[in-house]
């Protein structure tokens, strides 16, 4: 017998509401989510069985609660300042290789570029005018498409490709690699405005160095962490069966 038919249909929806909502809270890639979600739903549905839902829910609290509670992450916690380098490395390669690329042609005087990491983007309109990020215009002059193409697609990576990325998993390949994930202040999924907005700073040229001056001198947070209301923390490692521990 299905579970449809083992309980009832106002029992059914319910619990489908309320997994679906914990499922959109829950941080951590896609898999690890549907199989909490799985294991809650199994667990309120044998609490509908037992004419006990209500008070299942209860224990567990609203959606909010419940998925701080599954994700189990440990906001005491903070990552490692080391390990966080490490993973942003890892994540900016583009970025990294072509600012060496760069200052390379520079040494062997096939271009006149600016030496700076992030460098500096601009979009020069006529003879005169010029758009750009801190010291953008002008170094960049003989950079060619290395520059005019490569800087763009590698910004897009960084600040969008990574933030979306964040928002739909809680990490990156950095940061998978080196066990960390990002969460909200209070440990839960973080949203693509917030995974795109904690990256902004790259969009600075060499400013964006402004936005790491907190960490860089001892704090476990940048700047527009704190703005988009995040954190990195190390993955938590867990096994996925946790409504027991909720029903205690």
């Amino acid at each position: 017998m299905s579970d449809d038919q083992r309980i009832g249909e106002r029992d059914r929806k319910v619990i489908e509401t309320y997994t679906r909502d914990v499922a959109a809270l829950l941080p951590g890639p896609a898999r690890e989510r549907r199989a909490i979600v799985a294991e809650l739903a199994d667990h309120l549905t044998e609490a509908a069985e037992a004419g006990e839902l209500d008070a299942a829910l209860r224990r567990l609290g609203d959606p909010e609660a419940a998925a701080k509670s599954f994700a189990g992450v440990r906001l005491a916690d903070p990552a490692s300042p080391m390990r966080r380098l490490m993973a942003a490395a890892v994540d900016n390669l583009p970025l990294i290789v072509l600012t060496v690329t760069l200052v390379l042609r520079d040494l062997a005087g096939r271009d006149q570029v600016a030496w700076a990491f992030p460098p500096a983007w601009y979009v020069r309109i006529g003879e005169t005018f010029c758009v750009s990020s801190p010291f953008g215009c002008g170094g960049y002059d003989h950079a060619g498409a290395l520059f005019t193409i490569g800087v763009p697609l590698a910004l897009a990576w960084s600040v969008l490709g990574l933030g979306i990325l964040e928002s739909r998993t809680g990490t990156t390949p950095g940061k998978l690699l080196l066990g960390l994930r990002v969460v909200t202040d209070t440990g839960l999924r973080i949203g693509v405005i917030a995974g795109v907005v904690r990256r902004l700073g790259f969009l600075l040229g060499p400013a964006a160095w402004l936005d790491w001056i907190p960490f860089l001198v001892g704090h476990h947070w940048r700047v527009l962490d704190r703005l988009a209301g995040t954190r990195v923390v190390p993955a938590a490692s867990r096994s996925v069966a946790e409504p027991a521990r909720a029903d205690a």
